[in-house]
């Protein structure tokens, strides 16, 4: 018995961690027209907890030394796993659902890369 719990125990304590983990939790956006960045040079991804029922617009855009950078095609942007086209993403959110957006660079890896939520 004394064994069996010995070589549970890390196992466990493993799993606790793993799941307290910073690093497993995305940022929350929770209001329309809130936006949020990632760090320099990395995929982002946020998830969007829909206040109310409404039609939405989610973009992404990148920052390079705190301009937005307009010179490039616009980030890669994904809503629950479908791309978007132009880095925009329409849709209808419902009450209380949550939505995972998710951003990457097709270009250079400069710059920061931000995702917002907005009214159309």
């Amino acid at each position: 018995m004394l064994h069996h719990l010995l070589m549970t125990a890390p196992a466990v304590g493993l799993i606790a961690g793993l799941s307290a983990s910073p690093v497993f939790a995305a940022e929350m956006i929770e209001a329309i027209g809130a936006e949020r960045c990632g760090g320099l040079q990395k995929p982002y991804a946020v998830e969007f907890l829909a206040p109310e029922d409404v039609d939405l617009q989610a973009s992404a855009k990148r920052m390079v030394k705190g301009s937005e950078d307009i010179d490039s095609a616009p980030p890669a942007l994904s809503l629950d796993g479908k791309l978007c086209s132009d880095g925009r993403c329409a849709f209808r959110a419902r009450k209380g659902q949550l939505y995972k957006l998710a951003s990457q660079s097709t270009g250079p890896q400069l710059g920061r890369l931000c995702i917002s939520v907005t009214r159309p």
